[in-house]
């Protein structure tokens, strides 16, 4: 009779074949995208045999860079570099009121 363990995944990022963390919603984007481009260029006439060809060459380069993302930045990392990004490297103050007010008690208190 197997035995299974319940409280395995608790705590743990959610995991598809090495993916973790909000990688996966970049994958699932990227397959809406190729397919979306199938459709289109299917559409438009394109010939079946180029249309298949360029949906599996942009699928194996999204399928590609999201792996990439995934172990260059991790679970979180990628949210931490754009965080990184849109802060800024110096910060200036031009007034000398806030390091005047430093010193002083902060008010309601005795």
């Amino acid at each position: 009779m197997p035995v299974y363990d319940l409280n395995r995944g608790i705590n743990k990022p959610v995991e598809f074949k090495g993916l973790v963390g909000s990688n996966i919603y970049f994958l699932v984007a990227g397959i809406g995208l190729v397919f979306a481009l199938f459709v289109t260029c299917y559409l438009a006439g394109v010939p079946l045999v180029l249309t298949v060809l360029l949906t599996f060459l942009a699928g194996g380069g999204m399928w590609a860079g999201v792996f990439a993302l995934n172990r260059r930045f991790g679970e979180h990392g990628l949210m931490k570099a754009a965080a990184r990004r849109s802060s800024p490297r110096y910060i200036t103050n031009r007034h000398s009121r806030l390091f005047q007010r430093l010193n002083q008690d902060p008010p309601g208190r005795a």
